[in-house]
């Protein structure tokens, strides 16, 4: 028989393999998801899925069945059409008959036409200042004076600096590729030095501007925030985005949550009307607007769960696409809102019984301790303590379903960083985020870039709400 000490040992080892086994299988579960992750049941985006996309389940919303590929009706279109007055006419006559060989007489009359658009030859348009003194019948001499944005014997004038900043910030191409282009267009190669002063200039200039757009999202009746990782000067930092279909407003912060949401720098604790975001806790900790929490991250995270087997997240996955196609073109009616919310509790009943609390074990040294909780329990409890702000698209007025908004207005970075890799100092992110911000507000806005950007270097620009 065994003795009482061999019994204590046995139970000391069992307790510990139940430790280990728990620990052990956490650590496989966790693994197994994340092998399993891809741009349907996680935040990683479509490029990473590769070239094989066979997934079962979409988690972008369900598009109107009927409509026919192509531009949709009311669409304007951006076909190149005739000009009534061409910059240049080629007529293309015959010169003989082909019956007779008989040579023809007159010009001949206009049966067809086809216009070819195409650029000019570049080069840059040079424009002199001169100085002019005149002489005084009292015998004085008096000079004009140049104009304030003409500072040097020769230099790049707005429009240049516009394009050149816009080729950069937006479209990504690197200084000395920018300076190459520039030497083979017009024969001129833009100095990389030339550039870097012209952009800080920039990013001065448009402080006021950025004030204003600031301004706008405060008030505006619905705001997008979201942020993104960046490397700068070899540190991780954050990429903060505040924005609506007209504004755009992007800062560069050391931190990602509370510190940088009530930051100067940020627009957020400023809101009061709706902010659509993801669950990041700090979003719901700090700021004073209301919640609306984003539904594509949502069902990304139950279609995780519906590949485990999780039969609450599938009915809860329909649940909200429903709730989406209902309120598609206005808030679900006041009459009907309590049934949809019992539809809601009832699901989040279900999964309550399918996703088991953390179990408690004992550990060797006798205490207690609590298992891991699941990724389906974490996100139950979230849709049970903000029932109200996942709903909200359904309910309420101008709320979106979900923050794509932000998201496009993020994306432009992270193409940036697959070209560059990173920010090499601080001031350069500050400065590419307010560029940013500014492009993007102006083109939601219709305005043309490369004009205001000119016009903002120039001093000419002209607030238009």
């Amino acid at each position: 028989m065994l003795e009482t000490d061999d019994i204590a040992q046995l139970k000391a080892l069992i307790l510990t393999q139940q430790e280990e086994i728990a620990a052990l299988k956490a650590v496989v579960a966790d693994l197994t998801a994340r092998l399993a992750q891809n741009s349907t049941n996680s935040h990683k985006p479509p490029s990473s899925d590769g070239l094989a996309k066979k997934f079962a389940i979409k988690p972008a919303l369900p598009k109107e069945a009927g409509k026919k590929v192509g531009g949709q009706p009311g669409h304007p279109g951006k076909t190149l059409q005739c000009v009534e007055w061409p910059d240049a006419i080629h007529n293309h006559q015959a010169t003989q008959c082909q019956q007779c060989g008989l040579p023809l007489q007159g010009e001949g009359q206009i049966v067809a036409r086809r216009q070819v658009f195409d650029l000019p030859q570049p080069r840059l348009w040079v424009e002199e200042h001169r100085l002019m003194a005149h002489l005084c019948a009292c015998g004085c001499v008096q000079t004009g004076q140049f104009p304030v944005q003409v500072t040097a014997p020769v230099q790049y004038g707005p429009r240049i600096e516009a394009q050149s900043v816009l080729l950069n910030s937006d479209y990504r191409v690197p200084f000395a590729k920018l300076s190459q282009f520039w030497a083979e267009l017009t024969g001129y190669a833009y100095n990389p030095a030339t550039l870097v002063s012209t952009q800080a200039t920039l990013h001065e200039q448009l402080i006021p501007i950025e004030v204003q757009i600031k301004a706008q999202l405060q008030q505006a009746p619905v705001c997008h925030f979201d942020e993104t990782g960046v490397r700068v000067a070899g540190q991780l930092q954050w990429l903060h985005v505040a924005s609506n279909q007209d504004y755009t407003h992007l800062f560069v912060h050391p931190k990602r949550g509370q510190e940088a949401l009530l930051s100067t720098q940020s627009v957020y604790g400023a809101c009061h009307n709706w902010t659509v975001h993801d669950c990041w806790a700090s979003y719901f900790s700090a700021g004073n607007g209301r919640h609306s929490l984003c539904g594509a991250h949502l069902l990304r995270e139950l279609a995780a769960l519906i590949e485990q087997g999780a039969k609450w997240a599938g009915a809860m996955h329909s649940y909200l696409l429903d709730a989406y196609k209902a309120s598609r073109h206005g808030p679900i009616a006041a009459v009907e809102q309590m049934r949809w919310r019992t539809g809601y509790e009832a699901l989040c009943g279900q999964g309550d019984e399918e996703e088991l609390p953390a179990l408690v074990f004992f550990k060797a040294d006798g205490r207690t301790g609590r298992a891991k909780r699941s990724k389906g329990r974490n996100l139950l409890e979230r849709l049970i303590l903000h029932q109200e702000a996942v709903l909200a698209f359904a309910f309420e007025a101008g709320v979106p379903f979900s923050n794509n908004q932000a998201e496009r207005d993020l994306r432009p970075v992270k193409v940036k960083q697959r070209v560059s890799g990173c920010f090499r100092t601080a001031s350069g992110a500050a400065v590419y985020a307010r560029i940013a911000g500014f492009v993007s507000t102006m083109r939601k806005n219709g305005r043309n870039v490369v004009d205001q950007l000119a016009s903002v270097l120039s001093g000419s620009f002209v607030w238009a709400t």
